[in-house]
């Protein structure tokens, strides 16, 4: 098997401790394709852009921003929070810890949550920024934290789930799990249904807990490993779990792309498409952007492949954002551009220079024909479909 970049700039290079541009997993190795023509009938218009601070040029640890009642929350690697009017992009409030981030952010109307790379979890006010706690966990959290009505879940490389108070940061359980020797660098997200967190593991397992007392209540293994070494054998479900009506979308690198009843807890279909990215869907088409840049729609139901974009290949290809009810959705690549595509067809129908760098990621912004970007550079910038 051809060992590609995608492995030794988000994987190797962090777990031998050699951190400089380990974000830069979005650069897939073999030929890169030339940006391809497109026949623009769909504009993407700028709206704003802010500037954070500092990039991810030197840091291994990417900051998701967060949405919640008409604010955009963010942070940037060196410790400085947001929160901004998600329509203008005006800075409302702004807090620096003076302290580098490994993981955020995480928001309810009342607290912003991010952890620095020492493992302290901060939670400042949501409505002016001042602080609420801190509380030192006593391990690194890479994943994103996620707020319950009382809790906050965390997640760190050691392979363990952690249950905070959200009001104090007071460890209320832990859940603990082995971790394979390799692993790719990055967990996903809790998944919280119905009080029960659902997480995927380095080990290709989905396990159920219960958030109010950490009690396991199911395990499943989802992958298994394939191949004659390590690097081969990797099976990591890093794409956080995504929900499609009764059925929980998994995605694990080198593995598959799994539908699993929630009512049963059975895999409904299989299909091979290995991918760390975010997953997305308009109306019944699954969006996926898989490790070679390939973007593809899959029906939900039968997991069919329904179309396939190819001429991305090799150009560090983001997660797709759909936008609904619009029927398009948007990619972006490592040298900033944005691409539109209509899900019908799988047709490219836009193309936007961004600036800033690679894009590392697309999020919405409350709007169903509006999304914001975050950029190698450090910035966030907001788009419109259409006039």
């Amino acid at each position: 098997m051809k060992v590609r970049l995608v492995l030794l700039a988000a994987m190797m290079l962090p777990l031998l401790g050699c951190g400089k541009n380990a974000i830069h997993f979005m650069r897939e190795g073999g030929p890169v394709a030339q940006a391809p023509t497109v026949e623009q009938t769909v504009a993407l218009r700028k709206l704003w852009r802010r500037d954070l601070g500092a990039g991810y040029q030197n840091s291994n640890f990417l900051l998701t921003p967060s949405l919640q009642a008409g604010r955009l929350y963010a942070a940037e690697p060196e410790g400085r929070i947001y929160a901004l009017d998600a329509e203008s992009g005006q800075i409302i409030w702004k807090q620096d810890l003076e302290e580098a981030l490994a993981a955020g952010v995480g928001v309810d109307t009342r607290h912003v949550i991010v952890v620095t790379r020492e493992g302290e979890v901060v939670s400042l006010d949501a409505e002016n920024g001042n602080l609420r706690w801190r509380q030192k966990m006593g391990t690194e959290v890479l994943a994103r934290p996620v707020l319950t009505e009382k809790q906050v879940l965390l997640r760190s490389g050691d392979g363990q789930v952690i249950g905070a108070d959200l009001e104090s940061g007071g460890i209320l359980w832990r859940v603990r799990r082995s971790v394979p020797a390799l692993t790719v660098r990055g967990l996903s997200a809790p998944l919280v249904i119905d009080n029960v967190a659902l997480i995927g593991f380095a080990s290709g397992r989905l396990s159920g807990i219960d958030v109010e007392s950490g009690a396991e209540l199911w395990s499943a293994r989802i992958f298994r490993a394939r191949g004659s070494n390590e690097v081969n054998r990797l099976v990591d479900i890093d794409s956080d779990p995504y929900q499609m009506g009764e059925r929980l979308i998994i995605a694990g690198f080198q593995a598959q792309i799994s539908a699993v009843s929630l009512k049963t807890r059975r895999i409904e279909w299989d299909a091979d498409y290995s991918t760390l990215r975010p997953l997305s869907s308009v109306g019944d088409k699954l969006l996926v952007t898989t490790d070679d840049g390939s973007v593809s729609a899959l029906d939900i139901q039968s997991g069919t492949q329904i179309w396939k974009v190819d001429t991305l290949q090799g150009r560090g290809v983001s997660g797709p954002f759909g936008l609904e009810p619009r029927g398009f959705a948007v990619v972006g690549d490592y040298k900033g551009l944005l691409y539109l595509l209509d899900t019908a067809s799988g047709e490219l129908v836009g193309r936007k220079k961004g600036g800033g760098g690679a894009v590392l990621g697309i999020y919405g912004s409350g709007n169903e024909d509006r999304f914001v970007t975050l950029s190698e550079n450090g910035s966030l910038t907001a788009w419109a479909v259409g006039e």
